[in-house]
């Protein structure tokens, strides 16, 4: 299959009844010009999802019930996602719904790591509803602290229904778990200016925007997590820093849930985009680097007691033999 042939997805994650159904009903109005698809996920023998989604043809709606995707039935998931790929050319994008408990790293995972999908498929990246009526009681829960962490969108529903003071505190706490996001404040699951033609490319140049900014990350702590900046000068040998940094990211999984970075690579016009989760990475084409650019990368890690200073003296000690200035 040829580069542009590959079915563009998009995740959709969020808490137990923060809007999920009702934001993608709104993506689906406001993108009748083009033909999508929808995975749905829900818990239980039978499903009702499917019935709440309005204006897609009901061939196209695809529903995995009594288990998660991320987990029980993953065999179920990637399955669909193979007959789906028949379609290619008949679908312009491929929406997903998890369920409100879903490990998202393990939605994601697969677009990383299993070749049949990698060559049908382009993760674009995934969009989080958060509820702001319920910030607190659910933000508590470790799998919706994950959804907001590995998310590339962060949608705050229901701020009508929230106490006005409390939404820069809420924007606050999320910046902290994920300050590479953009946040867009919302009620009723409107999508204010979602587009999915230009999704992907607002995500990484939001992420170019952010690795701007090198202070701004260089150590952030919350009470569970942590983001760390590692940047650093040179021009990256790609292949031999795959082989390297795809077992780093690997074996640190379990304390580093997302890594996302922009590269600087040896004979290439363009910046390299490096994403991790749950141990599985990807890379990819990103904007060109302007004439006179100095090559800086910058990578930032997200996770639970990141012990930087080691991730720091690894990345160093491996750079010093592998970059060329």
């Amino acid at each position: 299959m040829e580069l542009d042939q590959k079915i563009p997805v998009i995740i959709v994650t969020g808490f137990l009844g923060a809007g999920k159904t009702t934001f993608i009903n709104e993506v689906i109005r406001h993108h009748q010009q083009l033909k999508l698809a929808l995975v749905e996920n829900e818990f239980g023998q039978q499903s009702i999802d499917q019935d709440l989604i309005v204006g897609m043809r009901s061939e196209n709606i695809f529903d995995l019930s009594n288990g998660c995707i991320c987990c029980s039935i993953s065999n179920e998931f990637s399955l669909t996602l193979l007959d789906l790929a028949e379609k290619a050319g008949e679908i312009d994008y491929l929406l997903i719904e998890t369920t409100g408990v879903a490990d998202l790293s393990n939605v994601i995972k697969p677009f990383y790591e299993d070749q049949e999908l990698k060559e049908k498929y382009t993760l674009a990246g995934s969009v989080c509803l958060v509820d702001a009526q319920n910030f607190e009681q659910q933000m508590s829960e470790r799998e919706q602290q994950l959804q907001v962490i590995l998310s590339d969108l962060l949608i705050i529903n229901k701020t009508d229904r929230a106490l006005e003071t409390s939404l820069p505190e809420i924007e606050k706490r999320l910046a902290a778990w994920n300050g590479t996001a953009e946040t867009i404040a919302t009620e009723f699951g409107k999508s204010n200016g979602f587009f999915l033609e230009n999704f992907a490319e607002k995500v990484q140049g939001r992420l170019e925007q952010k690795m701007a900014e090198p202070f701004l990350f260089r150590l952030v702590e919350s009470k569970k997590y942590t983001t760390f900046t590692h940047e650093f000068s040179g021009h990256i040998k790609l292949d031999r820093f795959k082989y390297w940094f795809d077992y780093f990211a690997a074996i640190n999984q379990l304390q580093i849930y997302r890594i996302k970075g922009i590269l600087f690579t040896q004979n290439n016009p363009n910046k390299i985009v490096v994403q991790s989760v749950g141990g599985g990475t990807s890379y990819s084409e990103g904007s060109l680097i302007m004439p006179g650019e100095a090559p800086k990368n910058r990578l930032v890690f997200i996770g639970k007691e990141i012990d930087f200073e080691r991730i720091g003296f690894e990345l160093n000690n491996y750079l010093a033999k592998d970059l060329n200035p």
